[in-house]
């Protein structure tokens, strides 16, 4: 019932639509009450007394009746379809609002499949329920409610004897909707599942396929299609074992009906009119109860979403802006790491980093190497508060971070990630991203600093060619330029960079170290470094271990002290170096053989 008064708290923003929509509802429900009495006048008073004028009379109420409900069920429906798309809007637009607040350890224990899932199915379940479900509800209760009162009214005794079965009626319906909770919360589970198992493979087609993995995949993908599959299955066997008991009890009211109501006609003590209109009456009776299992289904799939659907609107796993935030004004670049201590939210409370203190000066580059798990992703994704750290400040030109809007803080430093995402638009979209209001000019002359715009200009529409997605129109190396492209329109005052070169080829990096240079002169910059040039080019180098600062200085400073930065440069650096080398010699050698061969 939670689930159910959370959903109604969206619907009373919309008091007027309510309005209608019940006001709409009421006055359609007296009229049924009333059409199956003026049925029976029509049989007393005006057939069997063979008196033709009472017919068109009555005839003529009933045609004007009908007309009036049919406005009626319109304004009803109107409303009720209104409310349940407005509620739809405002959930999906605070769930979308939400997942753009959610910090990166959100995404890294929920699947994307799986977030798509809740946006798409689960949605639609509430909007079934709050544009349907409700409404109807409502009107089979009053129905239900007012068809037995006016039963009583009419002939307490007929009444008691077609209301007999409806407990056992009743008793089925409810069962129904014990058995069919649970299994509807598992069909959402395995949607979920299989939409995650679909999106990771629709996006991760060029692995799969590199592997040849496709008989792998799609045994994964023909479990999880068989889980669900087998829980909508248990759901229909659920329905096909009900349903006919359901419409064997309906048979039952009939059959009193016209045994029991057919005797009081012959003795006449009922009129043939009363009769017939109970036989309209009963399904007043029947109906609300078998469409109850039908309605049931619609509330157990919106319980059942509900709460996924607020998993994501309740999680804290946000970066919080303090209430006081102010707006960081231009900055010169300096930043400061005092006593850091991290741990992901997701882990096991280890700490990343624990007591670093670095201090980096404004248009220095520094070059950031570890080994695996040293916490050099942790040490750049705390500059733009892509987590927060549990211990110590990092503060930018003598602000600390948490003082200052994270939008004020994010616009003045880029991000260049080893792995870039483009957008499913243009080239103009992509680079422009950051700075939406971007001249034409800006974009070009940002895209020739890039070592990007030669390309771009030669593709079928220059920059409004429209690239697949996640870029895969365009190579790894003219992906990376259109990132560094991107970030240099914002013309940030502090760069991080998870090494773009680390991925392409000698001659694809050359061209992409002519891009840093012009993205990286005159500014702040970490670059977590993977090849021994980035070192060499860095003006200081800070070498991670265990999540400390255990070693500064430049490569030949870091070379004679025989430390870590010796052991990393022969364990990581020297290999990498001497591939690149070997690379380089075969591209020479190639081009020395005629046809290349």
């Amino acid at each position: 019932m939670k689930t159910i008064r959370r959903l109604l708290g969206y619907v009373k923003a919309y008091p007027f639509l309510l309005a209608v929509m019940f006001g709409s509802m009421v006055l359609v429900l007296a009229g049924e009450l009333i059409i199956p009495r003026i049925l029976a006048l029509v049989i007393d008073d005006g057939i069997s007394a063979k008196d033709m004028g009472v017919v068109v009379r009555y005839a003529g109420v009933l045609v004007l009746g009908s007309l009036v409900r049919g406005g009626l069920r319109y304004s009803q429906a109107y409303a009720q379809e209104r409310i349940g798309q407005e509620v739809i809007r405002r959930l999906r637009l605070d769930l979308y609002e939400r997942l753009q607040r959610l910090s990166f350890s959100y995404y890294t224990v929920h699947a994307t499949g799986d977030q798509m899932s809740r946006l798409t199915s689960d949605v639609y379940a509430i909007m079934e329920f709050i544009g349907f479900g409700i409404a109807e509800s409502v009107a089979s209760a009053l129905i239900f409610l007012g068809t037995v009162v006016v039963l009583l009214l009419t002939d307490w005794r007929l009444a008691l004897a077609v209301l007999a079965p409806i407990p056992v009626l009743m008793f089925f319906a409810f069962r129904f909707s014990g058995l069919v909770g649970p299994i509807w919360e598992r069909i959402r589970k395995q949607m979920g599942e299989m939409t995650t198992t679909l999106q990771e493979n629709v996006s991760g087609i060029r692995v799969v396929k590199s592997f040849a993995r496709q008989s792998h995949e799609m045994k994964k993908f023909g479990v999880r299609n068989r889980a669900t599959y087998t829980a909508h299955m248990d759901r229909a066997g659920a329905e096909a074992r009900t349903f006919p008991m359901m419409n064997l009890v309906t048979g039952i009211s009939f059959l009193l009906l016209y045994w029991y109501g057919g005797r009081r006609v012959l003795l006449d003590q009922m009129t043939l009119g009363t009769f017939f209109s109970f036989n309209w009456y009963i399904w007043g009776l029947i109906w609300p109860i078998r469409f109850l299992g039908f309605l049931i289904g619609i509330i157990r799939k919106a319980v059942a979403a509900g709460p996924r659907l607020f998993a994501v609107l309740d999680s804290t796993s946000e970066i919080p802006e303090a209430p006081d935030a102010t707006v960081l004004p231009d900055i010169e670049g300096r930043i400061e790491f005092s006593n850091v201590c991290f741990a992901y939210e997701d882990g096991d409370g280890t700490p990343v980093l624990c007591g670093l203190d670095l201090t980096i000066e404004p248009g220095e580059v520094v070059a950031v190497l570890g080994r695996t798990g040293s916490g050099k992703s942790s040490l750049i994704n705390l500059i733009p508060r892509f987590h927060d750290p549990q211990e110590g400040t990092i503060s930018i030109d003598g602000v600390n971070t948490h003082d200052v809007t994270l939008a004020s803080l994010r616009r003045q430093i880029g991000v260049v990630p080893q792995e870039t995402f483009l957008f499913s638009d243009t080239v103009r979209h992509n680079l422009s991203y950051g700075r939406p209001d971007a001249t034409q000019e800006e974009i070009e002359q940002a895209a020739r600093a890039a070592q990007a715009h030669d390309f771009i200009s030669e593709l079928p529409k220059s920059y409004d060619t429209r690239i697949g997605e996640r870029g895969v129109g365009l190579s790894g190396g003219q992906r990376q330029r259109v990132a560094i492209a991107r970030a240099l329109l914002t013309e940030p005052r502090i760069l991080i960079l998870d090494e773009p070169t680390s991925s392409v080829d000698a001659e694809t990096e050359h061209e992409l170290q002519l891009a840093l240079e012009q993205l990286m002169a005159d500014r702040t910059s970490l670059v977590i470094a993977h090849r021994l040039s980035t070192v060499k080019n860095a003006d200081r180098v800070v070498v991670l271990r265990e999540g400390l600062v255990v070693e500064e200085g430049t490569h030949q400073e870091l070379m004679a002290l025989g430390g870590e930065y010796v052991r990393i440069y022969d364990s990581q650096l020297r290999p990498a170096e001497a591939a690149d080398s070997d690379s380089a010699e075969l591209d020479v050698d190639m081009e020395d053989t005629p046809d290349g061969r």
